[in-house]
């Protein structure tokens, strides 16, 4: 009995050994989680330690002719896309000026390393000032938070994109009438459809299941589509960003804020104390308490959806981020859900850096809600 108690003491030892080793740590090993899990509420930290980050040469792709380094893929966008599931961030973004080239970049968490990626098919990475097919980022760039997939959408086409297993496939194309240059990507988790905003010409829903499109709202065209919801907004500054812990999708651009409900219920919010959308802010998400971040001009705010209210904040802002033209040239935010912060990533030359901010101290357990069924008719409040 004694040595099958110990036999048994050992095996248990070994098995603890063996999980142990095979989980991975919960602090520290990457760049971001070090940072991260370093960090007060309320501050920011910038990210130092991290492999191909070059001073910000990622983000200009100089090994096109004419670019240099006053190039940056970062410009007329305002955010990125975190992945929780592969741990990465993706960005897809084009300069404007000399050389009107884009790159690919991502992230990766497990190594602490930012390198290129592939450019999506179909469409051009690089021209002149006289054919300069360029897309910048805009809004366009989002990830499925249950799957890991990466969507793109080309500025100033109806083509998008998903990157999934270290390739890019094409998405058919919405049934709008026309389309602007600068709309906005976001996907919403709970209703399970990646949503496409463009200012002029709708909301409206990808299901990845049917690979099909669904219009829920018009925007500033007001009855392009009789009998859905007509939702005013400026024709190309708009943004749209998901709350993971409240579970919608904020939405709008300049005065005018609406949010999405899982179930279609599309809200009208008051109007907020500063202009919203692309170049004009940037709009983020606390992954942890569920309240927005705005930065603007020298400025933070936050926005509780659940109350309407603004608050403006006083947390300075790190200087890196008010560079250049401001929080609305060159700077691009991602949610990452996994440490519970914000990533901002700035472009200012040699003085480019990513920083992270952390909102809330923990994050609450949020039990998992069942899935609503597909919107049908969506209606206004």
């Amino acid at each position: 009995m004694i040595k099958m108690l110990v036999s048994l003491r050992a095996l248990v030892i070994a098995v603890t050994c063996v999980v142990a080793t095979a989980l991975p740590a919960v602090s520290g090993a990457t760049a971001f989680g070090d940072v991260a899990n370093s960090m007060q509420p309320g501050t920011f930290a910038a990210v130092s330690a991290m492999n191909g980050w070059n001073n910000g040469g990622i983000l200009t792709p100089t090994d096109v002719s004419g670019c240099t380094t006053s190039d940056y893929i970062t410009e007329y966008a305002d955010k990125a896309a975190w992945d929780p599931v592969g741990q990465h961030v993706y960005f897809v973004g084009q300069v404007h000026g000399n050389c009107y080239a884009g790159r690919f970049v991502i992230y990766t968490d497990s190594n602490s390393t930012w390198s290129q990626g592939p450019w999506p098919s179909g469409i051009c990475q690089s021209g002149t000032a006289s054919s300069p097919c360029f897309s910048h980022a805009y809004g366009h760039n989002t990830v499925d938070p249950t799957t890991g997939d990466f969507y793109f959408r080309q500025a100033y086409t109806t083509q998008f994109f998903r990157y999934r297993n270290g390739a890019w496939s094409s998405l058919p194309s919405p049934a709008t009438q026309s389309s602007q240059c600068c709309g906005a990507l976001e996907y919403f988790k709970e209703m399970n459809r990646l949503l496409y905003l463009d200012g002029d010409w709708g909301l409206w829903a990808f299901n990845p299941a049917n690979n099909s499109w669904t219009q829920l709202a018009n925007t500033h065209v007001a009855n392009g589509t009789p009998g859905l919801p007509n939702l005013d907004m400026p024709s190309t500054i708009v943004f749209a960003v998901y709350d993971p812990v409240q579970q919608f999708v904020l939405f709008g651009g300049g005065s005018n804020l609406y949010k999405l409900s899982a179930t279609g219920t599309i809200t009208t919010m008051r109007a907020p104390p500063v202009l919203l959308g692309v170049t004009n802010a940037v709009t983020s998400v606390d992954p942890v308490g569920g309240k927005y971040i705005v930065l603007s001009g020298s400025s933070m705010y936050q926005y509780d959806p659940s109350t309407d209210t603004w608050t403006q904040l006083a947390i300075p802002l790190p200087s890196v981020l008010t560079a250049m033209g401001g929080v609305g040239d060159g700077l691009v935010a991602a949610d990452v859900t996994t440490y519970g912060v914000i990533m901002y990533m700035k472009y200012d030359g040699t003085s480019s850096q990513v920083y992270l901010y952390k909102h809330s101290p923990s994050a609450p357990v949020q039990p998992a809600p069942p899935k609503p069924d597909p919107p049908g008719n969506v209606t206004v409040q």
